[in-house]
């Protein structure tokens, strides 16, 4: 592509038209199209640098953007977001070409330039890093790697240092130069360790220029928290991937944790409204408790089962936008399983549609209606996401659940304790009902009981998940308990504190 003032010229004359594909191409198709930005004169990436102060930061993040992007054709923008710390000016002084400068002459947010770079790059990917974020080796060639691999990847992000949503990395560096060195022996590229996730942190954003085009930039209606929440969304709404390289490592410098930099009752405030703008926008899903039930204690047995096929089948039932589906994904991945039929049943509707890009199949209706979907020993994995005793016939659904396994197959679910400290204030008359689920009380001997019937063994609980309460409250608890009871042992204790047990069993 060649430009002067008036003229605009794209040299189209190696390249092939689009043609009529089957449907399951169109991901294909359109990466096919963008082939022109592979021309030659053509920068791979435009790499954009955005600034707000902070000058030290600014200009080691640059320095490391020029000392470790060595291997890949780039274009330097350089974003200076209405700095007064002389940012602009170190700008002008880097060299680098091709190399330009977008300066902002007031911080209207930290989203607003990204709208303008994102109609003035030149290369087929755009990524954007801000000055907290220093680069390390190999970052670059490991992302394309995973980008290049499928044409249905949309979104990648490396893990990191302080960061939230289980991407976080420590690597115990003692400096700087510590932290190249350990971070250059982490990037070794290694297509086991990508994860796919319903949402990510953006770190460090990278985009395709046609999943740009394709899906468009972030919704002004987010001033700031959970824009790439909904980024996220419509992604993975145009059957995009998003994916978490654990195969490559950054560095941020920002303790978010402490709330570095941010006023601390204006940080929640943004995280509130923000939370809120996506309930509104997806009609009551919640960006957090709908998206990030990881369920890491029910899915943990599958780390250690028998795996014997080459093929996995795994049925998730409500596991609300589908993230244990995918859990369930990466789990089998780590052990050199890539296989993997995935189905997904919900009541809510509301799921549906997420459910049908977190799954190779999804449905939606009333539990008692559960078997007409599935046949008996169908499935090699079958979690069951909200606890057995909140359902209408938790008896039923567990033998439905126990007749869709194979032999030797996995069933994974929750049991609700209603046997508790809330049970007993409750009997003690202070306090009424501390559970919005309403579990029926099932007795744990009767499940157990139920599972040899229905065919299972090794019927076991495998973790007991704790209430939610601070350690005070605990020992609170105890006493109580100690008091009604002086021989009470430490199981009795347990039990009081317990919210829900994990069980699983296997199919005989």
């Amino acid at each position: 592509m060649t430009h002067n003032d008036d003229i605009i010229i794209i040299n189209t004359d190696d390249l092939t038209p689009s043609q009529p594909a089957p449907a399951a191409a169109l991901y294909q198709r359109r990466a096919d199209t963008y082939s022109v930005y592979d021309a030659p004169g053509t920068p791979k990436c435009s790499i954009f640098v955005q600034g707000y102060n902070r000058l030290d930061k600014t200009k080691y993040a640059v320095e490391c953007v020029l000392k470790y992007t060595k291997d890949v054709d780039y274009e330097l923008i350089l974003v200076d977001n209405g700095s007064d710390d002389g940012t602009f000016e170190f700008f002008q002084s880097v060299e680098y070409e091709p190399k330009r400068i977008l300066r902002v002459t007031k911080n209207i947010g930290s989203n607003f330039p990204y709208g303008h770079v994102s109609k003035i790059f030149k290369g087929k990917y755009l990524i954007w890093i801000p000055n907290d974020v220093y680069v390390t080796q190999g970052w670059l060639t490991n992302m394309l790697r995973c980008y290049e691999s499928d044409p249905r990847v949309g979104f990648a992000v490396p893990v990191s240092s302080s960061v939230s949503n289980l991407q976080q990395v420590d690597l115990n560096f003692t400096d700087f130069d510590d932290m190249q060195r350990k971070a250059a022996a982490y990037n070794k590229s290694d297509p086991s360790k990508w994860e796919e996730r319903l949402r990510l942190i953006s770190v460090i954003v990278m985009f395709s220029r046609q999943v740009l085009d394709t899906v468009g930039t972030f919704d002004p209606a987010y001033v700031h928290d959970f824009s790439e929440d909904d980024f996220a969304a419509r992604l993975r709404h145009s059957g995009y991937k998003l994916i978490l390289l654990r195969d490559t490592w950054v560095c941020h410098d920002h303790d978010f944790r402490s709330g570095e930099g941010k006023d601390a009752a204006a940080y929640q405030k943004s995280l509130e409204d923000g939370r809120a703008t996506f309930k509104t926008k997806y009609r009551g899903i919640d960006g957090w408790d709908d998206i990030n039930n990881y369920e890491h204690n029910l899915l943990a047995p599958i780390d250690t089962m028998p795996l014997n096929a080459p093929q996995i089948s795994a049925l998730t039932v409500d596991p609300r936008c589908g993230t244990p589906a995918l859990e369930i994904r990466n789990r089998l991945r780590k052990r050199g399983t890539t296989d993997v039929y995935s189905c997904a049943f919900t009541m809510q509707a509301m799921y549906y549609d997420s459910l049908r890009y977190a799954a190779d199949d999804a449905q939606c209706d009333r539990m008692e209606f559960i078997q007409s979907y599935y046949a008996p020993g169908m499935f090699d994995i079958v979690a069951l996401c909200e606890p057995l005793n909140i359902y209408n016939t938790p008896v039923t659904l567990l033998q439905s659940l126990c007749m869709f396994l194979a032999p030797g197959g996995l069933l994974l679910f929750k049991l609700r304790s209603t046997d508790n400290i809330h049970a007993l204030m409750r009997a003690a008359g202070i306090g009424g009902s501390n559970d919005e689920d309403l579990p029926s009380a099932l007795p744990m001997n009767d499940v157990l009981e139920c599972l040899k019937i229905f065919g299972m063994r090794d019927a076991a609980v495998a973790k007991s998940e704790p209430l939610p309460m601070t350690a005070n409250d605990a020992k609170n608890a105890e006493l109580l308990l100690k008091r009604i009871n002086k021989d009470a042992r430490s199981g009795d204790v347990t039990r009081l504190l317990t919210k829900d047990y994990i069980m699983k069993a296997v199919r005989g």
